[in-house]
């Protein structure tokens, strides 16, 4: 009777166990697109690498383009000067549709909502749907890999915002 009970408590210890684990991924994932949105909106283009590993990729197949990240920050210098110099206000926020992690690579799907308003213009907002390939490397998540793969709609924006 008691190991039969003993047995049952170590079962559904084991079961419970992965939620914490499970809960912190999620929690320092959630900090590293946190960190990513303010770079974007603060125009912090080494902030922004900082949430990369140095060999990171980018690739954008909805423009049919592939570098590193490094390079895709430099094609973009101005842009983040911009930002960074008050000419222009950015911001990305980030909604997931599938998020595989462990504790040390991660798979995250979702969309993201890129928002740009260039002085004495209106905000051009454009939906676009992403993967992102990630490491954990001496306790800190980076990025491996950006894959824009296509544009999303509203539509899938909204329905995004009641996944996961």
């Amino acid at each position: 009777m008691i190991r039969r009970a003993s047995l049952r408590l170590l079962l559904t210890l084991l079961a419970l166990a992965p939620l914490p684990a499970h809960a912190q991924v999620t929690a320092e994932l959630d900090a590293l697109w946190a960190r990513v949105a303010q770079s974007v909106a603060t125009g912090d283009p080494d902030l922004y690498l900082s949430t990369y590993h140095p060999d990171a990729i980018f690739v954008s197949a909805r423009r049919g383009v592939t570098r590193t990240v490094a390079e895709d920050v430099e094609a973009n210098r101005a842009t983040w000067n911009d930002t960074r110099e008050g000419r222009a206000h950015r911001s990305v926020e980030f909604r997931f549709t599938e998020r595989l992690h462990g504790q040390t690579s991660a798979h995250e799907v979702g969309i993201f909502r890129y928002a740009s308003t260039e002085a004495g213009a209106s905000e051009r907002v454009v939906l676009i749907h992403f993967e992102a390939a990630l490491v954990k490397k001496n306790g800190v998540s980076l990025q491996l890999l950006e894959l824009q793969t296509s544009d999303a709609t509203e539509a899938e924006w909204e329905a995004a915002a009641r996944t996961r």
